[in-house]
């Protein structure tokens, strides 16, 4: 599915949302891509758009779009694969169950999994601990230390 029939769906599924909340679900893509798509769904009157104070909040047009947005779906198979997700966030195993939520996200066709599975893996990301750089060690022709 396209990135922009995505957002259109997603949209539809969560009315009144900024471009920028719209961005922040979406973490395998750049800010800047999304919110352009979005604006573009907004100038191919796919979506409209409620100017709030400074906020511009996006609403889907297709009635059609919000109607299956809105079905609840059973995705059968992914069951196994959440659960697995769940048990390697809940065992500290971040960086592995962020992978596992994006397979789920690319696999699944419900959105209600989909949005799930895009938060918890913003929650596992944000969870990752850094590796520690070590400051023994000098490219050649970089060190400007003594003996």
């Amino acid at each position: 599915m396209s990135l922009m029939k995505t957002l259109e769906m997603f949209i539809a599924a969560n009315p009144g949302l900024t471009s920028r909340d719209i961005a922040e679900q979406f973490a395998d893509f750049n800010v800047e891509s999304v919110q352009r798509a979005v604006c573009r769904l907004h100038d191919l009157n796919f979506l409209t758009r409620e100017f709030k104070g400074k906020e511009c909040r996006y609403y889907a047009v297709n009635s059609e779009v919000v109607a299956s947005a809105n079905k609840q779906p059973v995705d059968k198979g992914l069951d196994d694969l959440v659960k697995r997700a769940e048990e390697l966030q809940n065992g500290g195993l971040y960086r592995r169950a962020a992978t596992l939520w994006m397979d789920i996200f690319k696999r699944s066709k419900v959105m209600t999994l989909r949005e799930r599975s895009l938060k918890q893996r913003q929650q596992c990301l944000k969870k990752v601990k850094q590796a520690k750089s070590q400051s023994d060690w000098y490219l050649a022709g970089q060190f400007n230390g003594g003996h």
